[in-house]
């Protein structure tokens, strides 16, 4: 992406003091001052963008005129695969993303301007890819333009939530006949695309992987999150030392030593692993509609949903005019199984602004103490993991204002305002 005015000034002013210097020598990265560090950081990260760009246009072409066809008798991942530079697996996926970048010429043309990263060129020219087949190439170059332009305010997942949603810029009356398609497509794809495959290392160890749906996913990672937790306290507590990614390795053994046994699940945080859907009634009973996987905030189709409510706790559950739940307060100090669910389906993991742990990763905040008074209640509660909850709790010693402060919007969402600042601050979730 282009460099933010600060970073600008930052490159020159590095360059300035580079020239004066007379030292033109490229220095070894720990030898350099943490200015001219970020400086030839900055740089660097356009150069491999445009890099990038290049070679990606470069290998559309190729695939266009089915030159390593031709030259070398090799479709053109299987070339790639030969150069001994990708797996069979990268050297698709890397050419479905130039193909499908060649296509969308506004977002190439950014990516070589470094406007976007890689990333955001993926997501952007995924969501093309997925647009309802009616529009035609005005309304999708409008789309594209559309999207180039929030990533300056957007990053990768940001761009993905708001790109399965742009077909409301260009079709509206279509928007929500084409949201119910898009998401039934988009399963479909994952369902398509779903693989495991594992191979042995020259040592004799064996290395997975895999891709799963939203839904398969979802269950599969929340139990194994769990089962890692509990291993990594009983290791600790052992006096032994143990890493996050070595503890979720041994619960994926435990899965398959203890399969037939791992009918109940541990409890992780303060309620078990589970998969939250919230789904209008009237669609769980047969109308067209989706439903929402309130762990991650994603989209699921309603025969997914009913599908789990096959064997699921229903949880009735009244909500407004923004889909937000309305209170359903409580005479206690803590907030219960219900409650907190009620809290999962509005504030989706963590609120605070950039902070991606899951709901079972969070803790219920008082926004109101409840020794200053603050009820147990929807409207006075906030999830936030350990360390925000941390940071926004307010010292009944502290000069007034002088720590964070946090509020619901018109529409029942949380923000923060930082010390001695002015702007509020929301979560990127609740704006896309």
């Amino acid at each position: 992406m282009d460099p933010r005015p600060e970073e600008v000034a930052l490159v020159l002013e590095a360059l300035v003091t580079t020239d004066a210097d007379g030292a033109d020598e490229q220095l070894e990265p720990w030898r350099l001052p943490d200015r001219r560090l970020l400086a030839e950081l900055v740089e660097a990260q356009a150069q491999a963008t445009r890099a990038r760009a290049r070679w990606l246009a470069l290998l559309a072409e190729a695939e266009r005129r089915e030159a390593t066809l031709q030259a070398c008798g090799l479709p053109t991942a299987n070339w790639l695969t030969n150069q001994n530079t990708h797996w069979a697996r990268s050297a698709r996926e890397e050419l479905r993303f130039a193909v499908r970048l060649a296509e969308a010429p506004v977002v190439g043309e950014a990516l070589g301007r470094g406007e976007v990263s890689v990333e955001q060129a993926q997501v952007i020219v995924t969501g093309l890819a997925r647009l309802p087949i009616g529009l035609d190439a005005g309304q999708r170059e409008q789309v594209a333009g559309h999207l180039v332009e929030l990533a300056a305010e957007f990053g990768p997942y940001g761009l993905s939530r708001l790109a399965n949603r742009a077909v409301e810029v260009v079709a509206p009356e279509a928007a929500e006949d084409a949201d119910r398609r898009a998401i039934e497509r988009i399963e479909a794809e994952q369902y398509r695309d779903r693989y495991l495959t594992w191979q042995r290392d020259p040592d004799g160890a064996w290395l997975l992987r895999g891709k799963l749906g939203k839904v398969a996913g979802q269950q599969l990672v929340g139990l194994l999150r769990a089962l890692a937790a509990r291993q990594r306290s009983a290791v600790l507590l052992a006096g032994d030392d143990i890493a996050r990614t070595q503890a979720a390795a041994d619960a994926l053994v435990t899965l398959a030593e203890h399969y037939s046994s791992c009918r109940k699940s541990p409890r992780h945080g303060t309620d078990r692993p589970r998969v939250l859907v919230s789904i209008d009634y009237d669609v769980l009973l047969g109308r067209l509609g989706t439903a929402t996987l309130l762990n991650t905030g994603e989209a699921i189709s309603a025969a997914e949903a009913r599908r789990l409510a096959c064997d699921a706790d229903i949880l009735p559950m009244v909500l407004n005019g923004d889909s937000v739940p309305l209170d359903v307060g409580r005479k206690r100090r803590l907030f219960d199984s219900t409650l907190r669910q009620v809290l999962i389906a509005r504030d989706q993991g963590c609120a605070f602004p950039g902070c991606d742990r899951d709901p079972a990763d969070c803790e219920a905040h008082h926004r109101r103490p409840w020794w200053a008074g603050g009820v147990t209640s929807l409207a006075n509660g906030v999830l936030l993991c350990s360390f925000h909850h941390h940071l926004v709790e307010p010292d009944p010693n502290a000069p007034p204002g002088s720590g964070w402060q946090l509020r619901l919007d018109v529409r029942g969402r949380p923000e923060f305002l930082p010390p001695g600042a002015e702007r509020w601050r929301q979560h990127h979730r609740y704006r896309t």
